[in-house]
């Protein structure tokens, strides 16, 4: 049963809307997964989830033979427009498409998470491309940000639609090992895992799932709390970032 089904429709909405929809842009994700998959020069790389293409117009700048696949017609008209030249791409679901070459290096930047079973999912790719390489990005939740997300998540604020699992670089070590792969990876974005970045997501993120979780706030002691959160992220050093890159060489 696919626990995720709604996922389509969210992000076909907010690739409608733009560049505004998403709190962040992703550029510094995106900068650490191209230098933690290089060298790209002349190799096949297989985007999944690409969405509007940003990824893969820097593997494919880098010297990489792009090719994408996402199940959002909005993103990929997107893609299309913004880079008409040098991106293969195609709509749908990966585990419906039969490409007849392998791939390289399977790319995914935030897909394992929103998957519903992630590392069989993630075996299955590997078993289907034959990719020499795996590169993807995933939330790092091992620090401030991660602490107070659990919290309100496991009290029903509806911290995220979409996310379904929080995955660990020792869950990502441990399915290495079994498969015998070698394994990397390193933590980027700081200050959004415990800093002023952060600060600013809950502010806008936290009133809005207390809402959706039908919640009753008491607005003082909501600014008080978010006083407080301010002032730890000001006085202790951070722990991890927001977002954990990873390769997986087989």
């Amino acid at each position: 049963m696919d626990k995720n089904a709604e996922l389509k429709e969210r992000y076909d909405t907010m690739h409608s809307q733009g560049k505004s929809a998403w709190f962040d842009s992703g550029w510094e994700e995106r900068k650490a997964l191209l230098d933690m998959g290089q060298p790209w020069t002349d190799k096949a790389v297989l985007e999944i989830g690409c969405g509007e293409g940003d990824l893969l117009d820097m593997v494919r700048s880098a010297g990489g033979r792009a090719h994408g696949i996402d199940y959002s017609k909005r993103a990929l008209l997107t893609l299309l427009k913004n880079y008409p030249e040098g991106i293969c791409v195609e709509c749908g679901d990966w585990r419906d498409r039969k490409f007849t070459h392998r791939f390289d290096v399977i790319l995914m930047q935030g897909v394992m998470e929103h998957l519903d079973e992630p590392f069989a999912e993630l075996a299955e790719m590997i078993t289907r491309f034959q990719p020499h390489t795996v590169v993807m990005s995933m939330p790092g939740f091992l620090n401030t940000r991660g602490i107070v997300w659990h919290t309100l998540d496991m009290l029903g604020a509806v911290m995220s639609k979409t996310d379904l699992h929080f995955i660990d670089p020792w869950q990502v070590r441990s399915f290495c090992t079994d498969h015998g792969y070698e394994f990397k990876y390193e933590s980027i974005d700081l200050d959004w895992g415990h800093g002023q970045k952060m600060l600013d997501d809950f502010r806008q993120r936290i009133p809005l799932a207390l809402r959706d979780g039908n919640i009753p706030v008491d607005q003082d002691k909501l600014d008080q709390w978010f006083a407080w959160l301010e002032y730890l992220s000001m006085h202790t050093p951070p722990l991890c970032g927001a977002v954990n890159i990873y390769r997986i060489d087989l």
